[in-house]
């Protein structure tokens, strides 16, 4: 006599088919009784295809649409989506096109959301020039005191002007062609 049979389980909330499980004969019935698990079914679900999955539901299996595995970009936001069971394409407005940077949907296809790149690159260059401005003021600031209190070397002096200079040249730099995507030869260099 058979002690175990084959059932199907599934999900609890989703339903989605999740793989095979046993049923055990009950001990204390001597008829063909099976104490099924929880979340089972003795039903055998539908074999599902590429981009459905098996969900059993009202007592029944049935096949649906599966995009889970597949990576989707929301047309509106160019953020990944996460789709859920019985999501498609069309039902997220989402692309299987991976998007660019400064994505912007148009024509049924990406394209390059021009103002946004550029407002991104000019931050990123300002940051940049602060970055450098601040740490030539730190530079700066002890050799102006000597300056000022009329302890100050030749050296010191012509060191003061070249980072004086530097400033100069830093603070130029949005007037020149190309500003903010200037090559990083286009920038003064520190003085030594």
């Amino acid at each position: 006599m058979q002690q175990q049979k084959i059932v199907y389980s599934y999900h609890p909330q989703t339903g989605e088919y999740l793989g095979l499980a046993m049923a055990d004969r009950s001990p204390l019935d001597a008829e063909e009784v099976w104490l099924i698990p929880g979340f089972t079914t003795e039903q055998q679900p539908a074999q599902a295809g590429e981009r459905q999955v098996a969900v059993f539901c009202d007592g029944a299996w049935a096949l649906q649409v599966d995009w889970r595995a597949t990576s989707l970009w929301s047309k509106q936001t160019a953020q990944l989506v996460m789709p859920k069971i019985g999501d498609t394409p069309d039902s997220l407005n989402a692309t299987m096109q991976q998007p660019p940077a400064f994505a912007v949907w148009k024509d049924d296809a990406w394209a390059v959301d021009d103002a946004a790149q550029r407002a991104a690159q000019t931050a990123a260059a300002q940051l940049r020039q602060q970055q450098h401005l601040s740490a030539a003021l730190q530079q700066r600031k002890p050799l102006e005191d000597a300056v000022e209190l009329g302890i100050a070397s030749a050296a010191e002096q012509a060191k003061l002007a070249e980072w004086k200079r530097y400033c100069v040249d830093l603070s130029r730099l949005p007037q020149q062609a190309g500003w903010p995507s200037l090559a990083d030869s286009a920038w003064p260099a520190q003085p030594a």
